[in-house]
């Protein structure tokens, strides 16, 4: 189990690179990731107002002019100075919050690891006492916060019961073996049924071919 943790803290910590915030001197790329996807105007703004010169000047049979070049530069001077100021690279507020909340980030993780030190290197019977002493948050804590318990009773047990009473039982069990199987009882019933017309014996097929003629032939006679 400790080989996994180490693969995630590795990754989380080359993951964590990526996205240096401005405030550090980093560029965060994870930052602006989406912005192409919530912001679609703005990312194809300046091929939308470079076309519209080019294509205006060939209708028109004339040479491409410079202003509508000079409409897009200015067009997309905004545009990049609203993502600027949206990204809040040079905002001195957002770089002070950034830098507080990793300060706090940081202090509150080394507090973690020294208690975690303290009490489970250095002291295990003080951490014996704590649980004893706190059994509720104790309990809280060592069963993850009852999350696998309430994914059990919301979705695991009603699926697997469900599956046992509806689909084995009724499903399968009644349905599909009920229809395979009715159909071979059938089968073989009419078969028992059937088979008792045939004796084997030459007599009394032949017998039975007479007196059939004679029904036959009786009949059209008395018509």
């Amino acid at each position: 189990m400790a080989l996994p943790l180490v693969l995630l803290a590795v990754g989380s910590v080359v993951a964590g690179y990526v996205g240096v915030p401005h405030a550090l001197g980093g560029s965060n790329s994870i930052e602006t990731f989406l912005h192409p996807s919530f912001h679609p105007a703005a990312a194809h703004a300046p091929a939308v107002a470079g076309d519209h010169g080019p294509a205006a000047a060939s209708e028109h049979g004339g040479p491409p002019e410079t202003a509508p070049a000079t409409t897009a530069a200015q067009h997309d001077a905004p545009a990049a100075g609203d993502h600027a100021a949206a990204g809040g690279h040079d905002d001195p507020d957002k770089a002070r919050v950034e830098l507080t909340l990793m300060g706090v980030s940081t202090v509150l993780a080394l507090l973690g690891i020294g208690l975690a030190a303290f009490f489970f290197l250095q002291r295990p019977e003080a951490a014996d006492a704590a649980a004893r002493h706190f059994a509720p948050v104790h309990r809280l804590l060592l069963h993850k916060y009852y999350v696998d318990e309430a994914y059990d009773a919301a979705l695991v047990h009603p699926l697997r019961d469900g599956s046992n009473r509806v689909l084995w039982k009724v499903v399968d069990a009644g349905l599909i073996d009920g229809a395979v199987n009715g159909t071979g009882h059938l089968v073989r019933e009419s078969a028992g049924a059937l088979r008792l017309l045939q004796t084997g014996s030459v007599r009394v097929y032949a017998a039975s071919l007479s007196v059939g003629a004679l029904l036959v032939l009786g009949y059209y006679l008395a018509r």
